[in-house]
C-alpha cells in the first residue's frame, strides 16, 4: 500500500452515476476505491484483496446491504462497513448497526459527511491495511507523550534549543502544555541538576514590581525561570524586567550581583499584537523572544488524543483507592466522540473530560453515554434536517451537475469517455451540458473513434 494512499475503499451500488461519482470523489481525497455494481461483484473484490471500508447501498436486487453486511462480519470482520439508505430506510440502516455496521447515511448526501466519518473510524479503530506500514510508536519527552506528526516536530525543536543560554518564548493556547514543554527544555540543557523555579506572572502587581521579580531570579540561581503568563505583566515589571536582562545583574541593597538564569517565558496571546496596541514593551518583546517555540492546539494534533485519553485514564485509575471497580479502557464509540471534539481547553480540558468519565463509570470501561461535553457538542452528533429542505428539482439538477462535472474531470475533459463513465449517451451529456451552462455542445463529427 502505498504511503500517499489514505485507505482502501469498496463501493457497492447498482446505480452507475452514484458508484462513479464516489469513486472520483473519493478517490480525489487521497483513497484507493474500488467499486462493484452488486453483492456478488463486491465478495469477489473482497476475496481477492485487503479492503478497509466497504461503502453499500441497502436496497439491491439479489443480496442486499444487510445481507452483504451479514457475509462481510462473518468472513473479512475486520473490514468496517458504513450503509447508504434512502430516508425511508433509517430503521432498516439502525438494525444493521446493532449487527455490527460501523456508520449509515442518508441519501441524498455530501461527500464531505463520508470523508468526516472515515477519518474519524480510521483514528479510533484502524485500517486493514494498516499492518501493512510500520505503526509509529508513542514518542516521550519529560512528561510529553504523542504520535502526531506536530507533537514530533515540537520535540524536536525542544531538543535543538534546550541548551542555549538564550530567553525562550514559549507561545500556544491555554490548555495545551506550555508548563511541561518549559521543565522538558529544562530536564535536557545541562541546567537540569540546578533549580527549576516557576513564576506565575498574573501575581505580579504594578506596586511591587521589582521584588516580585527579584526573589524567583535569586531562587533559580543557575538554573530555569520558567515566567508563566509574560503577557501579563505589568507595565512597571516589564521595565524592571528588561532591565535584568540587559545588565545580567539584580540590585541587592545596592550592590549589583550578576544573574545566572536561563529565562523562558510562556504566553497565551501574541506579545507581537500586545506590543502594536501599547500594551507591551517592544524591547523587551526582542529580548524574550531571541528563540521561540509555538505548542499545538489538541485540535491540530487528533491522533494524539486516543493516547492521551488512556494516558490521563491510568493516572486516575492508579490514584483511586477506594477499592471501587476502576475504568480501564475506552469504548471505540467514545473515542470517535473525543475525537470530533473541538477542545478549545486543549489537553487540560481533555483530562478534566477523562477524569469525570472515570468517575461516572460504574465499570471497566468509559461509555459513550459516560463523556460529557459542552452540550453544542452534544448536539453537534445528531445530524439536525434545516428547516428549508432543497425542492426534488434542485436537488437532482444540483446532483447532476455534480456528476457530469466529476466525470469530465476524470475524463480530462473526453465527452465520449466522460458518458461512458455516466452509463448515458452522448448525445444526452451534451443536451446535459447545454442545459447547465458548462460549455457549447460539441458538434458531431464523422469519425471512427
Amino acid at each position: 500500500m502505498s504511503d500517499t494512499c489514505k485507505g482502501v475503499l469498496l463501493v457497492v451500488d447498482d446505480e452507475p452515476l452514484k458508484r462513479i461519482t464516489l469513486q472520483i470523489e473519493l478517490s480525489q481525497a487521497g483513497y484507493t476505491v474500488l467499486d462493484a455494481a452488486d453483492a456478488a461483484a463486491a465478495i469477489k473484490v473482497l476475496s481477492s484483496r485487503p479492503v478497509d471500508v466497504l461503502i453499500t447501498d441497502l436496497r439491491m436486487p439479489q443480496m442486499d446491504g444487510l445481507q452483504l453486511l451479514e457475509q462481510v462480519k462473518a468472513r473479512w470482520p475486520q473490514t468496517h462497513v458504513v450503509l447508504m439508505t434512502a430516508y425511508g430506510s433509517v430503521d432498516s440502516a439502525v438494525a444493521a448497526i446493532k449487527r455490527g455496521a460501523y456508520d449509515y447515511l442518508t441519501k441524498p448526501f455530501k461527500t464531505e459527511m463520508l470523508l468526516e466519518k472515515l477519518e474519524r473510524l480510521r483514528s479510533a479503530r484502524g485500517w486493514v491495511t494498516d499492518k501493512d506500514r510500520p505503526v509509529p510508536l508513542p514518542e516521550r519527552l519529560g512528561s510529553l507523550t504523542g504520535v502526531s506528526l506536530a507533537t514530533r516536530r515540537l520535540f524536536q525543536q525542544i531538543r535543538a534549543i534546550a541548551d542555549s543560554d538564550r530567553p525562550l518564548l514559549i507561545e500556544g493556547e491555554s490548555g495545551t502544555g506550555k508548563s511541561l514543554v518549559a521543565r522538558a527544555v529544562h530536564e535536557l540543557s545541562r541546567r537540569s541538576d540546578r533549580p527549576f523555579v516557576t513564576c506565575d506572572c498574573a501575581t505580579c502587581s504594578s506596586e511591587t514590581g521589582d521584588a516580585d521579580l527579584a526573589a524567583p531570579f535569586e531562587h533559580a540561581a543557575g538554573g530555569t525561570l520558567y515566567m508563566a503568563g509574560v503577557d501579563s505583566l505589568p507595565r512597571a515589571a516589564q521595565v524592571r524586567l528588561l532591565h535584568i536582562l540587559e545588565s545580567r545583574t539584580l540590585d541587592k541593597a545596592g550592590n549589583a550581583q550578576p544573574v545566572e538564569v536561563r529565562l523562558v517565558c510562556s504566553t497565551t496571546r501574541e506579545l507581537r499584537t500586545l506590543v502594536d496596541a501599547g500594551d507591551f514593551r517592544q524591547d523587551l518583546y526582542y529580548r524574550l523572544s531571541a528563540a521561540s517555540l509555538s505548542v499545538p492546539p489538541l485540535r491540530d494534533r487528533r491522533e494524539d488524543i486516543p493516547l492521551l485519553a488512556r494516558q490521563v485514564l491510568e493516572r486516575v485509575a492508579a490514584a483511586r483507592g477506594d477499592g471501587k471497580p476502576r475504568p480501564t479502557r475506552i469504548s471505540p464509540h467514545a473515542i470517535e466522540v473525543l475525537l470530533g471534539y473541538h477542545w478549545p481547553g486543549n489537553v487540560r480540558e481533555l483530562e478534566h473530560v477523562i477524569e469525570r468519565a472515570a468517575t461516572l463509570t460504574g465499570g471497566e470501561e468509559i461509555e459513550l453515554k459516560d463523556i460529557l461535553l459542552p452540550q453544542q457538542a452534544q448536539t453537534a452528533r445528531v445530524p439536525v434536517p434545516s428547516e428549508r429542505l432543497p425542492g426534488l428539482t434542485e436537488t437532482i439538477a444540483g446532483i447532476e451537475r455534480s456528476l457530469i462535472d466529476s466525470a469530465l474531470r476524470r475524463a480530462a475533459g473526453n465527452q465520449a469517455r466522460a458518458a461512458q463513465f455516466l452509463g448515458i449517451p452522448r448525445t444526452t451529456l451534451r443536451d446535459k451540458m447545454a442545459k447547465y451552462g458548462m460549455g457549447a455542445p460539441v458538434p458531431n463529427q464523422q469519425s471512427s473513434a
